[in-house]
């Protein structure tokens, strides 16, 4: 009980900081996502985390995110990302217009931007190295390990499928005085990358609700966008 009263309000500034769009999320307008759920399953230990993901993700990816916050009924335009690589090198794109491509050449990674056509053209004379590729392409990271801020405070509540992915699902629960927060997680078993998330913040009067969906995950076969 005392550290679920600790993690409350720290949890509350967490969720402030997602809200903020300092990290974005994605959804495609061309792909569906199937849920089934399944609350009967054992989950078993809790053993996600971001060693989990490293261990098991691989170096091959197509993930599209979606995202909405709601605020005392009133609900925000949702927010989209799409983060890919492969052999070839990354991709990030959402629906702000913000696109770029990264193609390995050598050591460092070529540049490709859209130009006036929308064709991802190569930036000239720009190139960088692979830690600034992953820092800028990998920002929906902090969405995959989402669930770290209570992971010892989790429930298991079953099993449903995202994006053609078996997760396991938990829950966390918290109140103090007029404050209380649900969280609600679906971690894909395969990889630990969580794939949704939903909280519901009350404070006082005021309410709040912030939820990302994954619609689209791929690890095998990834094909990057084709550029000029």
């Amino acid at each position: 009980m005392k550290r679920r009263f600790l993690l409350l309000p720290f949890t509350f500034l967490f969720l402030s900081g997602c809200a903020l769009g300092s990290i974005l999320p994605s959804t495609s307008t061309t792909s569906s996502t199937t849920i089934t759920e399944n609350s009967a399953s054992d989950i078993g230990t809790f053993v996600y985390g971001e060693d989990y993901i490293a261990n098991h993700l691989g170096n091959e990816y197509w993930i599209e995110y979606s995202y909405q916050t709601k605020r005392n009924g009133s609900l925000a335009d949702a927010i989209t990302l799409t983060s890919a690589r492969n052999a070839e090198g990354y991709y990030f794109k959402s629906n702000d217009g913000t696109e770029s491509l990264f193609i390995k050449e050598g050591t460092a990674y070529a540049v490709y931007m859209p130009n006036e056509q929308g064709v991802l053209e190569k930036v000239p004379e720009i190139t960088m190295n692979e830690e600034s590729v992953k820092g800028y392409t990998t920002s929906f990271l902090s969405y995959m390990t989402i669930y770290e801020v209570a992971k010892d405070d989790l429930t298991p509540d079953g099993e449903e499928v995202i994006a053609g992915r078996s997760c396991a699902k938990y829950v966390f629960h918290s109140s103090f005085l007029t404050s209380a927060i649900d969280l609600h997680y679906s971690i894909d078993k395969k990889t630990g990358v969580c794939l949704r998330y939903k909280s519901v913040v009350l404070s006082g009067k005021d309410t709040g609700a912030f939820e990302f969906l994954c619609t689209m995950f791929k690890d095998s076969n990834v094909t990057l966008p084709s550029h000029a």
